[in-house]
């Protein structure tokens, strides 16, 4: 592996080399790009991060994993925002059934009619 550029580097891992050049100065990354890392150079992921500070908190059936940034500050904000986005969406999406399900026993009520005649 020695000799190879960055950009050949970032060619194999499927990034680009600003990307590559922003992730070897600390910055973060997706997911994706530590685990294309990783993999071209045949190490565990977490070989990749500074210190693995990852608190699992296990609460009923659900584990909630908060990470670190490469200054140790906890990103919860983020998560929440994610989170409450996903309820509105979640609550929109549930109100769209129930006004299919309306229509749907509507046609079905129709059908019933138009089948009696």
């Amino acid at each position: 592996m020695s000799g190879l550029s960055k950009q050949a580097i970032a060619d194999k891992c499927l990034i680009s080399r600003p990307t590559l050049d922003n992730v070897l100065n600390g910055s973060d990354a997706k997911i994706s790009t530590i685990e294309n890392l990783a993999k071209f150079f045949n190490i565990p992921v977490g070989y990749l991060f500074d210190s693995l500070d990852v608190n699992q908190t296990f609460n009923g059936d659900s584990n909630v994993v908060v990470g670190r940034d490469n200054n140790g500050n906890i990103k919860v904000a983020k998560c929440q925002d994610e989170l409450e986005d996903a309820l509105i969406e979640i609550r929109h999406l549930k109100a769209e059934i129930e006004g299919r399900d309306k229509l749907l026993e509507e046609k079905e009520r129709l059908i019933n009619v138009l089948m009696k005649k």
